[in-house]
């Protein structure tokens, strides 16, 4: 092969240069389009309710079972960042005629859940200048403790969310104890994130009048017969009451012209459905109306426990012995194209009716679901093969209802798609059919299962200055 001649290198270095200069170019205008830190200020803001009343105090016994709170738009760019959203208080039990509750009886919260999410039943955010819902998240007190068991180890609740939360993992060291570190009855402080889908996007929302406009978080409180629960509570009419609230606010303030105005904001909303099961093959039907689902979990407790204060309204129940699952989608198998079985019948003392196999295909499409991800990226949960810590081994169908025995994280679940626009369910009907033991589910009333099912839906937010629109 010849030399190239010197016209050739030339034009070689020239073009080489003139590529070079468009790389150039297009970082700088990459970079002009991203906020200019330099210009950039973070605050956080604490607010109080808007509806605080003289006492200072929220309870449904109390006549006062919502908080809302108002985050301002501003004329500049203004940001704010969701994960860091947290709201402090003091939570405070009691008997029903208000006395302090005793150590060592039984007066319990749900650990996964934590003491305040245990209060809370809806959680609703909404813009503030065009008084448009974002996201209400229903049932919010059995969407958290699959959220904290399914995706965090031991060493996560018993350090971070032990602290913001009070949040613990469920074993007989850490029984379920509501007032054993509340001295002289004066109550637990916490520190709390919101479970919300659009605070949890990994996006800052814009709150600037080009943007959202602002946000209302309205937070509806549960009963008392929900919250408090064990025999002595029941027994007593524990209540309780949430006091000194103020949310803390991260917000990041930023000149006009160092950033670009919000054009468009997604996130994974939280709608829950609730329905029954009492016979041994049980099949879940609805269409959830719903464009873009990317996953789908489901939990369980006994349906006679709904409402009633011996029981832990909150646990992860463990169904029974599970013999086979299938997903479908207009009655065809989908996203699986086959069921999912397990061996616990050959496993499982029949006269105890505790399981004692672990559901390996049934736990991984669960946390799949729960994390929207890959079973191969999670690393962390607390779901795990033991008989101490929340594991799926030797456990009974009404295994931590009362508080004393360590809980359960069981669930179901199947995961659509973790990275694309997700699947679309508005006109189809989405089922899925669970076979069990005909002694765990016989079709009494005593072992029928409440089913809370969550679909997890990819949202669009189009925002303009005439305001936003949301495509669900």
């Amino acid at each position: 092969m010849s030399e190239p001649t010197r016209e050739e290198k030339l034009a070689k270095i020239k073009a080489a240069r003139a590529a070079a200069r468009e790389v150039r170019g297009q970082k700088a205008r990459a970079a002009s389009a991203q906020p200019n830190m330099m210009n950039t200020r973070k605050k956080y803001v604490q607010l109080n309710p808007v509806n605080a009343v003289s006492s200072g105090e929220y309870s449904a016994k109390g006549g006062l079972p919502m908080i809302k709170f108002d985050i301002s738009s501003h004329d500049a760019p203004m940001f704010l960042q969701g994960d860091e959203l947290r709201i402090c208080g003091r939570i405070t039990a009691s008997t029903g005629a208000g006395a302090a509750l005793t150590n060592t009886d039984k007066n319990f919260v749900d650990n996964f859940c934590g003491r305040f999410a245990n209060c809370i039943h809806t959680v609703t955010i909404s813009s503030k200048r065009l008084n448009q819902v974002i996201e209400r998240v229903e049932n919010y007190w059995r969407i958290v403790p699959s959220v904290v068991s399914a995706i965090h180890g031991n060493e996560d609740i018993n350090t971070q969310l032990a602290h913001e939360g009070d949040h613990f993992e469920t074993n007989f060291l850490g029984r379920h104890s509501l007032v054993a570190q509340d001295a002289d009855n004066k109550g637990k402080s916490f520190s709390s994130r919101l479970y919300a889908g659009c605070l949890n996007s990994g996006q800052m929302m814009d709150l600037s009048k080009n943007g959202f406009g602002g946000l209302v978080i309205e937070i509806l409180l549960k009963p008392d017969v929900s919250v408090v629960f064990g025999d002595d509570a029941a027994a007593n009419a524990a209540t309780y009451k949430l006091s000194d609230l103020k949310l803390t606010t991260p917000l990041y303030y930023m000149d006009a012209a160092s950033v670009p105005p919000q054009q468009t904001f997604a996130f994974n909303s939280l709608s829950t459905v609730f329905q029954t099961i009492n016979s041994s093959t049980s099949v879940v039907a609805l269409t959830p109306g719903l464009k873009q689902v990317s996953s789908i979990f489901c939990n369980f407790l006994n349906a006679n426990e709904v409402g009633n204060q011996n029981f832990n309204s909150a646990r992860l129940g463990n169904i029974g012995e599970v013999r086979g699952l299938r997903f479908s989608l207009n009655g065809a198998l989908y996203p699986l194209s086959y069921r999912m079985l397990t061996d616990e019948e050959a496993n499982n003392a029949t006269t105890t009716h505790h399981t004692y196999q672990y559901r390996t295909l049934l736990d991984r499409n669960y946390l799949e679901a729960v994390s929207v991800n890959r079973f191969s990226e999670t690393n962390r949960t607390v779901l795990s093969y033991n008989n101490w810590n929340a594991g799926v081994v030797d456990r009974s169908q009404t295994q931590n209802r009362d508080g004393v025995d360590q809980g359960t994280a069981a669930g179901i679940g199947i995961l659509y798609d973790s990275f694309g626009t997700g699947e679309d369910l508005s006109q189809t009907v989405f089922s899925f059919e669970l076979e069990a033991s005909g002694q765990d589910l016989d079709g009494t009333a005593a072992n029928a299962q409440g089913v809370y099912m969550v679909f997890l839906n990819k949202n669009q937010v189009i925002m303009s200055a005439d305001g936003i629109q949301i495509v669900r």
